[in-house]
């Protein structure tokens, strides 16, 4: 059965602030409204303590998702400024 024209795609819901909405991190559902905040996600392979010449690594991924609270004070992340 198809969705309606005005509903969401199946995999958008999680792209607003809305009550159903789950954290792309935990897969948690969101508690609030103002619970999800758009995040970049940064990966960091820290310096190898036994091996000489090595540095730590810092990735930051361009695509932007919405973490719950726990996720954010848990994980390495950067806010998306608002624009």
């Amino acid at each position: 059965m198809p969705a309606p024209a005005d509903s969401p795609e199946p995999n958008e819901a999680h792209k607003t602030n809305t009550p159903n909405a789950t954290c792309e991190s935990c897969g948690a559902p969101a508690a609030g409204v103002d619970d999800l905040v758009p995040v970049h996600r940064v990966y960091v392979t820290p310096a190898a303590w036994d091996t000489e010449h090595t540095e730590e690594k810092v990735e930051v991924v361009d695509e932007v998702e919405r973490w719950c609270f726990p996720c954010r004070t848990l994980y390495p992340h950067q806010e998306v400024e608002a624009t």
